[in-house]
C-alpha cells in the first residue's frame, strides 16, 4: 500500500475515538463533583449534628430547629434548602443512658452535561450523642 491510500486514517480514528473519551473524561468530572456534594453535605450535617449535642435547649423545639436549620445551610459550601434539613432525637431507656440526634441533608444532584442525564438525591448524614 502506498503511504497515499492511508491519507485521512487518523483523522477517521480521531473521529470514532474522541466521543468515547470525552464521555469517560465528563464521567469522571461528574463523579467527582458528586462526591465532593457528597462530603460537602457530611460535613454540614456533622456542623449541626454537634451543635445540637452541645446545645443547652431541647432539639425538637421549633425555634432551635430553625436555628440548627440555618446553621446546617451556612456551614455548607453552596446552597441548601434550609428547610429540606432534618433532625431528629431518639431518646434511649435510662438504663443505656444515651440519647442521640441524627442531621439528614439532602441535596438534588443535577448534572452539568446536558447529555448526562443524573437526576439524583444525595444526602449527607450524622449522628451524635447528647453531651
Amino acid at each position: 500500500m502506498a503511504p497515499r491510500d492511508q491519507n485521512g486514517q487518523a483523522l477517521v480514528e480521531l473521529a470514532i475515538l474522541l466521543p468515547l473519551l470525552l464521555l469517560i473524561v465528563f464521567g469522571i468530572t461528574e463523579f467527582g463533583r458528586a462526591m465532593y456534594i457528597t462530603n460537602s453535605l457530611t460535613n454540614a450535617a456533622r456542623e449541626g449534628a454537634r451543635k445540637a449535642s452541645v446545645s443547652p435547649n431541647d432539639p425538637t423545639a421549633e425555634p432551635t430547629l430553625a436555628a440548627l436549620r440555618s446553621h446546617v445551610a451556612e456551614a455548607c459550601p453552596f446552597p441548601i434548602k434550609a428547610a429540606a434539613v432534618t433532625i431528629e432525637s431518639t431518646s434511649m431507656p435510662p438504663q443505656h443512658g444515651a440519647s442521640t440526634i441524627t442531621v439528614t441533608v439532602p441535596y438534588d444532584f443535577t448534572s452539568v452535561i446536558d447529555l448526562i442525564d443524573l437526576n439524583l438525591t444525595l444526602r449527607g448524614q450524622a449522628s451524635m450523642f447528647y453531651e
